[in-house]
């Protein structure tokens, strides 16, 4: 399953669908392209600084740093190496009381259906966030010990974090619009055609014709809610791919080049460098040679 569209892997069990993924485990990369799912997602900076986007909506997170995701929102991870994340993914029903009170009709359930929502970001050096964190962390303990009712501690926790969060009035009204809806539906569309193509030869005017759309609309809307162009989201799908290839085969770097979509190797290289801060070569042995994530 490519990261660029729709997920379709079971996030945790479906006794206990939650799951903490670290930054090697999210898709088995370090970079994770625009992608989407139908579970809320809460992701924490551990080390270094990661690069979130979610929607138009570009941050740098920083270690403590926390972002969430809701569900059906388009979001990106580019954390690089030697930076480190946690993602926490669980569906907001499995919050849900079986019997209905006040939690459950002023806020489970409004977030569940999209008409609450979170703040995409909250920095640690606030209140909120040194409390958020600490949590966070707490959750990464609980989920490493397994011991008997540790399901239960999680619930909890994702509770007391949603009680953090309503007391410090941070949630928001967010009814969604028709044409908010329209917008979302069609990127969600081109980044999933980006995603399973993106290795083929395209041309601007071929994939806006796909979407109906003029070249001058598709530059214009695609670079307002990714902040890339078309060319650069490709390159960036591209290396992504190349990453993988990069640590989990002995491919050389030429042919690892012209498998992703480059004819000039030498175009590769400087791409790479631009993502990673490094060549694939120098890339390959600082992965290789690291031990695991903490």
């Amino acid at each position: 399953m490519d990261a660029s569209r729709r997920e379709k892997r079971a996030h945790g069990t479906q006794g206990f669908p939650f799951q903490i993924y670290s930054a090697p485990e999210a898709q088995d990369s370090d970079l994770v392209p625009y992608h989407w799912h139908p579970e809320m997602e809460i992701i924490t900076v551990l080390q270094g600084e990661v690069g979130v986007a979610i929607g138009d909506q570009q941050y740098v997170g920083k270690s403590g740093d926390i972002f969430f995701v809701g569900a059906g929102q388009l979001h990106e991870i580019r954390g690089g190496v030697g930076n480190l994340f946690r993602a926490f993914v669980f569906p907001m029903d499995f919050l849900e009381f079986r019997r209905a009170d006040i939690a459950q009709s002023q806020l489970l359930g409004p977030l569940a259906d999209g008409v609450l929502r979170f703040p995409p970001y909250v920095a640690r050096d606030t209140e909120l966030g040194r409390e958020l964190f600490s949590e966070l962390k707490k959750m990464i303990r609980i989920c490493a010990d397994q011991s008997f009712g540790h399901q239960l501690l999680v619930k909890s926790s994702l509770l007391y974090i949603i009680g953090l969060v309503a007391a410090a009035r941070e949630l928001t009204q967010h009814p969604m619009q028709p044409k908010e809806e329209y917008r979302t539906q069609l990127l969600r569309e081109i980044v999933e055609y980006l995603g399973e193509h993106c290795i083929e030869r395209m041309r601007l005017t071929e994939v806006a014709a796909r979407f109906g759309l003029s070249p001058q609309y598709f530059s214009t809307f695609f670079k307002e809610n990714t902040g890339r162009s078309l060319i650069q989201h490709l390159n960036f799908l591209r290396i992504e791919r190349a990453s993988r290839l990069l640590r989990e085969t002995d491919q050389p770097i030429l042919e690892i080049s012209l498998s992703v979509g480059f004819e000039n190797v030498s175009y590769f290289i400087k791409r790479f460098r631009e993502v990673y801060g490094c060549t694939p070569t120098d890339y390959r042995r600082t992965v290789c040679s690291r031990g695991p994530v903490l």
